[in-house]
Formats: structure tokens, C-alpha cells, sequence
């Protein structure tokens, strides 16, 4: 006879100590908020939060994801400014401590540009400028690891700047958090929005639809046109219609319901969630995009209009002289010109700006003194192969170059593709 499976356990008290065991799903945070509560009915006015998270692989995403983390954070900065205190044991749990999780990190709008990476962090946002800034780090950030297909990264410019501006304009709250991971095995991005806010039923309870409960609510946000008169109505509309078009996942829970959409294009509903209280039941916005599944954004938008998706960097890049071009500056681009990995990085870029843009693009090398070996290889003869060369003339054209980069480039180029033609012949 098999021994009985015990249910794995998310979060426990023990006196004044609450213990987490796994942060990886929306129900460790209604489990956190439970025992929450349940200690301050017992009395308790300061709390011991302990990590006993258990990482299966080294990649820490299977223990960790930021549906369960940037709720929790948000809620215990919620709790902190009540009056309650709580000590974090998280000695053995460096991801949790270099996360901002006992205290997520503020940056300001002007300072978001320079950060080397925003992914595996929360962040505390409270104005729209850092919402614009955040949008664009991300997609920036993406841009350059993952070769991305046509449609994802100018999907996600929506899904994110939505899901962080409804905080501001909706919530009634004065900041919001955040939090990206990029899972580079499965090619899926996985971003979480959340406030301790009024909640959707609160915000559309004035509306003509009047909504009798949480899920109702819920269910009109993601409908067209929906709102409380702060906007258009259609942030959650097109965050929802990208997720669907995508194959991804969405979850929003907001006050006590939750609805989330599964791969299989289904949409689960959950009920009598337990909230931090009536008046700030919050709003929690979790998806995962597909990096390496098409968007088709006509089909996406074509009941509202279309979408002008901003991009502050590719505006920067226009060519002056010529509005079909771009200017592309290796050099303020790059993480230095030594390493193959910083080579790749460009590469991935310079391909997500043609899938995005549809037209030639100028790479500068103008202020590039030199280059190793295996960077220019890695930029440049590798996308030769990757274009085939008579796309990549069509496509890409070069300036700048001083004598030795170009040696270098002209160099690898040749052997890449000699290398190219003698497999093809021993094929």
C-alpha cells in the first residue's frame, strides 16, 4: 500500500513566527494573509517571518515566482506604516534579501535607465514617469537576451505600462510594485503587478454595469471599454486579448475572487479569498508571455483602433536625414566590446529592432577603439548566417569601423561563412 502524499504547505505560524515554505502560486498569498490575521486575532503585534524555501534545481524561479512575492512584499509594507513590526530571518535565502522583498527598492524615474538589471527585483513605483521608464528598462532588457518573435516585445510595452499605470489611476493607492523573472530555458517572461488599494469591485461599484460582487468585477474589467471614468477602459481589455493571443497566462485577483486564464484558453474563477481588509482589498496583476510565440497586434487591437506603442529608444534611433532608417550606436549599446557574451547581447537587439521596426538599420562604430575577436564574431558573422547575406546587405549597413575593427570583422565574417560552405559540403 502507498504511503499518503502529504499536501505541501505553503505558509505557517507558530506563535509570532510565520514560516513560508513556498512562494511560487497566488494561493501563498492568501495562505500569508490567513495566518496573518490569525496571529493579530491571537494579540500579536510583532511577527518573525521566516524562509524555509526549498530551491529543487539552482534555478531559483521553481521556488520563487512574483505572483506570490510582490503581493506579499506589498502587503507587509502595507502592515509596517499600520503600526506592526516584523523581524526577517532569511539567512540562507539570498534570492529573497537581493529581491527587496523586506523592503523593496524605490528608484527614481531618471536613475531607471542606468540600472544593469531589473529582472528578479521588486520595486516600489508611485508616478508615471517611473511607470514610462520601468516599460522601457524591461523591454530593453529583453531586447537583449532573447530573440524574440514578431508582435511579443511591442505586446508587452501594453501589457506592462497598463498593468503599473491602472495602480496609479485606479487604485486609489499611492504606489504600486513590481517585478519581472525571465526564464531563459522556456523563453517566458513572468511580471507582476500589485497595490493594497480599493480594489476593482470598489472602483467599478459606481459605474452603470454595477457589479454585485469581486469576480463580477473582474470579469468586466477585462471586457472593452469597462472603467470607472479614470480612463479608456481598455487597459485589462488588451492586457487580457494579448495573453490569449499569446498562449500565456493571466491571473488578476482583486478584493476576494480571482480569475485566471490557463493555457488551454480556459478562465478559472475563485471566491471568498481572504484580503488584508474591506477598505485596501487590492488588486493583483500576474502574467506570463511567450517570448517565442507570435502576437499579431491587428488582431489583438482591432476593436479599439490599433496600438502607437512608444518606444523612447528606436524614437532616439531615427536617422534625421531619413525617417526609414536607424541609427543604431554600438558603442552606447554594448557592455563592452571584449566577450562574446556582450557580442550576443548586440546581436539579439539588433534582430528584436528588424522584427519590430521592419526597416535597414545603421550600426555605428564610430566611438568602438577596438574589439576582441569573438565580439565582432558573435555581432556581426553570426548575423550574416542568421540573415543570410543578401538580407543582412538589405538590412543592415555598418560605419565607422576603424581599420583594425574592421580587419577583425571582415575576418570573422569570411571564416564564419567558409566554415558555413565546407559543412554544407561534407553534409
Amino acid at each position: 500500500m502507498k504511503a499518503k502524499r502529504e499536501p505541501k504547505v505553503n505558509v505557517l505560524r507558530d506563535s509570532n513566527t510565520i514560516c513560508i515554505y513556498q512562494m511560487n502560486h497566488p494561493h501563498c498569498v492568501s495562505d500569508f494573509i490567513r495566518v496573518l490575521h490569525d496571529g493579530q486575532q491571537r494579540g500579536y503585534e510583532e511577527f518573525v517571518i521566516k524562509s524555509k524555501l526549498e530551491f529543487p534545481s539552482k534555478q531559483t524561479h521553481d521556488a520563487v515566482f512574483p505572483n506570490a512575492c510582490v503581493p506579499i512584499a506589498g502587503i507587509l509594507q502595507y502592515y509596517q506604516a499600520q503600526g506592526v513590526n516584523f523581524e526577517f530571518d532569511f539567512k540562507q535565502d539570498e534570492y529573497l534579501l537581493n529581491s527587496g522583498f523586506t523592503n523593496p527598492f524605490y528608484v527614481p524615474a531618471d536613475e531607471i535607465k542606468r540600472m544593469p538589471n531589473p529582472f528578479d527585483k521588486i520595486f516600489r513605483y508611485d508616478n508615471s514617469r517611473q511607470v514610462s521608464e520601468y516599460t522601457q528598462k524591461y523591454v530593453d532588457s529583453i531586447s537583449h537576451q532573447i530573440v524574440c518573435e514578431p508582435g511579443v516585445i511591442d505586446s508587452l510595452v501594453w501589457c506592462i505600462n497598463e498593468a503599473m499605470d491602472n495602480v496609479l489611476t485606479h487604485s486609489g493607492c499611492d504606489s504600486g510594485y513590481v517585478m519581472a523573472q525571465l526564464h531563459d530555458r522556456n523563453k517566458h517572461v513572468a511580471i507582476c503587478i500589485s497595490d493594497t488599494g480599493m480594489g476593482i469591485y470598489n472602483s467599478l461599484k459606481g459605474s452603470v454595469h454595477r457589479p454585485k460582487s469581486a469576480v463580477d468585477a473582474i470579469s468586466l474589467a477585462i471586457q472593452e471599454g469597462i472603467g470607472d471614468g479614470q480612463g479608456q477602459g481598455n487597459g485589462l481589455f488588451g492586457l487580457y486579448k494579448i495573453v490569449l493571443e499569446n498562449g500565456g497566462r493571466l491571473s488578476i485577483t482583486s478584493g476576494s475572487a480571482s480569475l485566471m486564464l490557463q493555457h488551454n484558453k480556459e478562465m478559472k474563477k475563485f471566491d471568498r479569498l481572504p484580503i488584508v481588509n474591506d477598505e485596501h482589498p487590492g488588486t493583483i496583476v500576474d502574467f506570463q508571455i511567450d517570448l517565442g510565440k507570435e502576437v499579431s497586434l491587428s488582431n489583438v487591437f482591432s476593436s479599439i483602433g490599433g496600438f502607437d506603442g512608444f518606444d523612447f529608444r528606436l524614437d532616439d534611433y531615427m536617422v534625421q536625414e531619413d525617417r526609414d532608417a536607424l541609427l543604431y550606436d554600438v558603442f552606447e549599446n554594448c557592455q563592452g566590446t571584449a566577450t562574446r557574451e556582450a557580442g550576443r547581447l548586440l546581436r539579439n537587439d539588433v534582430l528584436n529592432i528588424i522584427n519590430r521596426r521592419k526597416t535597414a538599420i545603421t550600426l555605428d562604430f564610430s566611438k568602438v577603439a577596438t574589439v576582441s575577436s569573438s565580439f565582432i564574431d558573435e555581432l556581426v558573422a553570426k548575423m550574416v548566417l542568421q540573415l543570410g547575406l543578401l538580407q543582412f546587405n538589405q538590412m543592415i549597413a555598418i560605419k565607422g569601423m576603424n581599420d583594425t575593427v574592421r580587419y577583425l570583422c571582415e575576418r570573422s565574417v569570411y571564416m564564419r561563412i567558409n566554415e558555413e560552405w565546407n559543412r554544407k559540403d561534407t553534409d
